[in-house]
């Protein structure tokens, strides 16, 4: 008998958010700030965060004095970042989305009731034009699987960004993916909490498995819970033509220590500016 499993990033939510992986979101964050002072380019009024997850990015833009909108596809994911930002006193408006149905149009009015857009999934419309940054962190554009979604994205992008403004966004490659070679990997080992990723990637797909199961402790029992999540390696000419398809501009391309990308990088961050 098949067994359905619940949508990605719900029951993990709290477990990724408790375990600290939304680090990694805050660094680009960081970086990309940085990257953006150091040329001499101003400091973005309007920062869009796709899939914010629990908005480690978000605050970091916030911080700095950014008006942020955070989308997510997970419910979870968003009630925590709200939860963040609201304790962290920031207005940021969160929106339950897919990044694949940004639509240029008439932005819909704030509201105080930041919920409202959260429980409703459906395309969402945003000003034109409107954002200085638009950013996509933690090789979360890898699980645009189907031919055709990185384009998507990338015309989306084009059409929210302001002129000059500027894309960044990670991507893991397929040198990360061959790492993937039907193994166990553990990545955290707490007290009262265990994960680990059972990995696997088809070359001939470039599509790469990782399933995600976790035991947490409550008092003297143990729950586990476990998730599959499917990432594709985009070549780096796909995502050259994507982007170059939706008028936007290449302008670098970045390992994870921020030097020039090497051919087998495994993870390559893009820089992208709307011409």
């Amino acid at each position: 008998m098949a067994v359905a499993e619940a949508p990605i990033y719900e029951a993990y939510a709290p477990i990724y958010d408790a375990i600290g992986q939304g680090r990694f979101s805050a660094q680009m964050a960081v970086w990309a700030l940085a990257w953006l002072a150091e040329r001499s380019i101003d400091q973005p009024a309007r920062v869009l965060d796709l899939a914010c997850g629990t908005g480690e990015a978000v605050l970091i833009f916030a911080a700095a004095g950014c008006d942020v909108a955070g989308v997510d596809l997970s419910v979870a994911m968003l009630e925590i970042a709200q939860g963040k930002t609201r304790d962290a006193g920031y207005d940021i408006e969160f929106i339950r989305g897919d990044m694949r149905d940004v639509a240029a149009g008439d932005e819909r009015p704030r509201t105080n009731d930041q919920r409202a857009h959260i429980d409703t999934l459906s395309p969402f419309v945003l000003r034109p034009s409107s954002f200085d940054l638009v950013t996509c962190f933690y090789d979360s554009m890898n699980y645009l699987i189907d031919d055709g979604d990185l384009d998507r994205v990338c015309a989306g992008v084009a059409r929210m960004l302001a002129p000059a403004g500027t894309m960044i966004f990670d991507l893991n490659t397929a040198a990360e993916y061959a790492t993937w070679d039907e193994r166990d990997s553990v990545i955290h080992d707490g007290r009262d909490c265990l994960v680990y990723n059972q990995l696997s990637y088809d070359a001939d797909t470039c599509l790469a498995t990782g399933r995600i199961i976790w035991f947490v402790r409550e008092l003297d029992r143990w729950w586990r819970g476990q998730e599959t999540h499917v990432e594709r390696a985009w070549t780096d000419d796909a995502v050259r033509a994507a982007l170059a398809g939706a008028g936007l501009r290449l302008v670098g391309r970045y390992d994870s220590t921020g030097s020039v990308a090497a051919a087998e990088s495994p993870r390559v961050i893009y820089v992208a500016r709307r011409e």
